[in-house]
């Protein structure tokens, strides 16, 4: 499987499966594909296991941010990926809600923490996504070699 792909298969498709019924879960999984996406633009490293974290990671964070500029008032990296890596819990700046409370990305709650909404993070997550994956990349580039194998 390509890069494209797996963008396509496991970051668009199975993530939106999974926001639909385990919308808490979802957050987990954009944090780390927003990581991932990063280490795709990232067009001068060759493979992808020498990448450092926080350079992918504020590069997807850029993709996040061109899609909606608030993004660039949250630190993604640190209240979401690392809260949820290491305590499976967003941070304190952050709340995470779904659509069904009336809630809208980016609001303040009572406590002055910024609300992500699952559904709508993951819309502007899938156009950083689809942006990935109409990119023209050089024919030598990681993403256009074999990224993951399944099966025998």
């Amino acid at each position: 499987m390509l890069p494209k792909e797996f963008i396509q298969i496991v970051l668009i498709e199975e993530t939106g499966d999974v926001v639909k019924q385990h919308a808490y879960l979802s957050f987990a999984l954009m944090a780390i594909g927003i990581e991932f996406l990063g280490k795709c633009m990232l067009e001068t490293k060759p493979d992808w296991h020498n990448i450092k974290p926080t350079e992918a990671y504020n590069k997807g964070a850029e993709l996040m941010s061109s899609v909606d500029d608030r993004y660039e008032q949250i630190d993604l990296k640190d209240e979401l990926r690392n809260g949820f890596a290491h305590t499976f819990l967003p941070k304190g700046k952050i709340a995470l809600s779904e659509a069904k409370h009336g809630t809208k990305n980016f609001q303040e709650n009572s406590l002055g923490q910024t609300i992500l909404v699952a559904e709508e993070f993951y819309r502007d997550f899938v156009i950083a996504c689809k942006f990935v994956q109409l990119k023209k990349f050089p024919e030598e580039n990681k993403m256009n070699k074999p990224f993951l194998r399944i099966g025998g």
